[in-house]
């Protein structure tokens, strides 16, 4: 209802909430059994509302565009009460925006003291995106915001992106505390205004790391860095299948040693390994090598992604220049990444191959891991810089105990 909402912050994912998010999250559930939540909105309470909320937030909506919303999808207005009151305290409202919503949000042709019928969907139709329109939920009745978000977390809307806008610091830090992103990449711009939970599959993949994308039943279609053992042996699978199998290449050979002190990235198609690649890190270079991809997926762009999803990774440790070898059959292949031949670089042999040696001058990405990001994103796990770690969820632990002890 306005474009500067307040009291519109809510946990849409407990597992990446902070100590203190948590502990809040506990004292909200323990609240929440005082507070009734409907989406069965009476036309007559409405002004009554928006005048109590008005003098909290500032301007907001008309009557009529509320009832107006509402009629749509009834999931767009909840109200809150006490339990014992007849009349509602206090309300949380929702866009629910399609695609061409969520778009017009973001290039701000979305009015939101008057929103345009054709951005919002109604109660049948999946939205794209739920935009917290305004919320005034004061005292005890924030606790119902959580009931709200239940809704919103069913199959329905999950895969919804959740959006608010936050202008103060108070805001943010509240924002940033219950999961939040701050800003928002539409269109190759950077929007600071907007705060974001993606959930969106597409949201997703346009937003994760191409090392990062596979998720076995979101994106089953992906790559992801090794971690543990059991990826460790699909790679193996998959260089046995290719270079032992086809290529006829020694064990001795594929399985050089090397393979414990390298970073191994894994595709997948339909949850099924089909490619890997590894990398190694030599001072200020790093060496990308060992990519294979199972014949069967060949005709795929999975040998594309690997090798675009390894510049990636060495661009996030902070590498300007990459180095490898490649068959002089291939070199084609990897000129399209923008690899050209070393520098008074010989050809030579090994496995029954000639290769020659190339390079590629990258540039770090503009998040690249530093001294500077603090302790606990040098400890996430490899390849999974961009989200908490469990060392993280660790702390809350510590802080939570440490809260009971007092």
């Amino acid at each position: 209802m306005s474009a500067t909402p307040q009291n519109s912050f809510f946990p849409a994912n407990a597992s990446g909430l902070t100590a203190e998010a948590a502990l809040e999250a506990e004292r909200m559930q323990r609240a929440a059994a005082m507070v009734t939540v409907s989406n069965r909105l009476e036309q007559a309470e409405v002004p009554r509302l928006l005048e109590a909320a008005g003098k909290v937030i500032g301007r907001l909506a008309e009557p009529e565009t509320v009832i107006r919303i509402a009629q749509k999808n009834p999931d767009a207005i909840w109200l809150f009460a006490r339990r014992g009151r007849s009349h509602a305290e206090g309300f949380m409202s929702a866009l629910l925006l399609n695609e061409a919503g969520r778009s017009a949000l973001f290039d701000g042709s979305l009015n939101l003291l008057d929103p345009q019928d054709e951005y919002l969907v109604c109660q049948h139709e999946r939205p794209a995106a739920i935009y917290v329109w305004a919320s005034f939920t004061p005292g005890i009745l924030a606790a119902g915001i959580n009931r709200v978000m239940d809704r919103f977390d069913s199959p329905h809307y999950a895969e919804a992106d959740v959006v608010s806008t936050s202008f103060t610091v108070r805001g943010h830090r509240a924002m940033v505390r219950r999961g939040f992103e701050h800003g928002v990449w539409h269109e190759g711009r950077f929007l600071e205004d907007f705060y974001m939970i993606p959930r969106r599959p597409k949201t997703l993949a346009e937003r994760l790391p191409r090392y990062a994308t596979h998720d076995p039943v979101l994106r089953p279609t992906g790559i992801r860095v090794v971690t543990g053992f059991d990826d460790m042996m699909r790679v193996a699978a998959v260089r046995s299948a290719v270079f032992i199998g086809e290529q006829a290449c020694p064990f001795d050979e594929e399985f050089d040693g090397n393979d414990l002190a390298a970073t191994h990235l894994l595709a997948l198609v339909n949850n099924e390994p089909a490619g890997c690649m590894r990398v190694r890190y030599f001072g200020d270079f790093a060496k990308m090598e060992r990519l294979a991809v199972r014949k069967e997926f060949r005709t795929s762009r999975t040998a594309f992604e690997l090798v675009r999803a390894s510049v990636a990774l060495c661009k996030e440790k902070g590498f300007r220049r990459i180095y490898g070898h490649a068959r002089e059959d291939y070199l084609p292949f990897w000129q399209h990444f923008g690899f050209k031949l070393k520098e008074n670089g010989a050809p030579f042999a090994f496995s029954d191959h000639v290769f020659v040696e190339m390079v590629d001058d990258i540039e770090p990405s503009p998040t690249a891991i530093s001294l500077m990001d603090g302790p606990y994103r040098l400890i996430r796990p490899e390849g999974a810089w961009h989200v908490q770690g469990p060392l993280e969820l660790s702390a809350a632990r510590h802080a939570h105990f440490h809260s009971q002890q007092m």
